[in-house]
């Protein structure tokens, strides 16, 4: 009983829902009106089951995270959704995402029955991510912050004054849709790009076709394993064992990013960029290591300015505390 009324005491007053919707996993977060996160839920991606399934779960991630905070849906003021792909936010239509095989997807439709009350909202995952950091993590002080978050696929943000830089397309930050080989380019496809080299899709692409030349490794049965997504622990625990093949497509994805980070710098020139999401932050100081010395190798001129990376300061955090603080404006 005693624990019951603590709860109901830390949870007095409107609350703010972020759900952060990924390729592999679902992350809710309840938030009170002082930016604290006092329930969580997480859930699995159903992403081989389609949007219905999807929407689903985020209901079920977001009661997940209602019921640990000891509140019902009726409390909540505000809820956004951080969503992998092209958004069209002012609307709240997903409008691709190649990690969930959607297509002009109206995600809040999902959230308006069960949550008729609160203000819905929709972003881009990264783009929550980074303004979360932007403003609690990593990218505090920053007038311009560029982030960068290797997962599933690649995900980009641009931070201006601790806001949402949009641009002309509403859709501004896509470093991963960046080409960076132009011999493997080809119109609507990953071919060639930087998520296509160096995110999850890309590492594991990779890899399957180093396996069939004949090639070994430990993740083999992950790889090979139907209806599933080779997960950012894998990888890691893979480099930890010192497995050869693994170690080289880490290389070659911290090469990839390191190298369009030096030719946003060389742009852009942002005060700092702020590396993220499983992939990075999952095999953690030697992924980051190698993306610096790619970065810095490609960056053209540092004389009156260094190119700065920083990981990511709020762990999985980052989306739903993004999200919550983006729902509440």
């Amino acid at each position: 009983m005693h624990a019951l009324a603590e709860m109901a005491a830390r949870t007095q007053g409107a609350l703010t829902l972020g759900i952060d919707l990924g390729g592999t996993k679902i992350l809710a977060g309840v938030v009170d009106g002082a930016g604290k996160i006092v329930g969580r839920g997480r859930l699995e991606t159903p992403f081989a089951d389609g949007t219905a399934a999807i929407g689903e779960a985020l209901v079920v991630a977001a009661d997940l995270a209602l019921r640990e905070a000891g509140a019902g849906r009726e409390r909540v003021e505000a809820l956004a959704v951080a969503a992998p792909g092209t958004v069209d936010a002012e609307n709240g239509v997903l409008l691709r995402s190649g990690n969930l095989s959607a297509t002009n997807w109206k995600i809040l439709e999902s959230l308006r029955g069960p949550f008729s009350t609160a203000r819905l909202r929709l972003e881009n995952d990264v783009r929550l991510a980074a303004l979360g950091e932007a403003r609690l993590g990593a990218g505090r002080g920053a007038e311009t912050m560029v982030a960068v978050w290797v997962g599933t696929g690649i995900g980009g943000a641009v931070i201006r004054g601790g806001r949402i830089h949009r641009g002309w397309n509403r859709n501004a930050g896509e470093i991963g849709m960046t080409r960076i080989d132009f011999r493997r380019v080809k119109p609507g496809s990953a071919e060639g790009t930087l998520e296509g080299i160096a995110a999850k899709v890309g590492i594991e692409a990779w890899l399957r076709k180093k396996i069939e030349g004949g090639e070994k490794t430990c993740l083999q049965k992950a790889i090979s394993k139907r209806n599933s997504r080779l997960k950012s622990l894998q990888l890691r625990d893979a480099a930890l064992a010192k497995d050869a093949l693994a170690l080289r497509a880490l290389t070659r994805s911290a090469k990839a990013v390191g190298l369009a980070m030096a030719n946003v710098f060389d742009v852009f020139s942002p005060d700092l960029f702020v590396l993220g999401g499983g992939v990075a932050m999952d095999v953690g100081s030697s992924y980051l290591a190698e993306v610096r010395k790619w970065a810095d190798t490609f960056a053209f001129s540092q004389e009156l300015g260094k190119l700065r990376i920083e990981p990511a300061a709020l762990g999985d955090d980052g989306g739903l505390l993004g999200a919550a603080l983006y729902a509440r404006e």
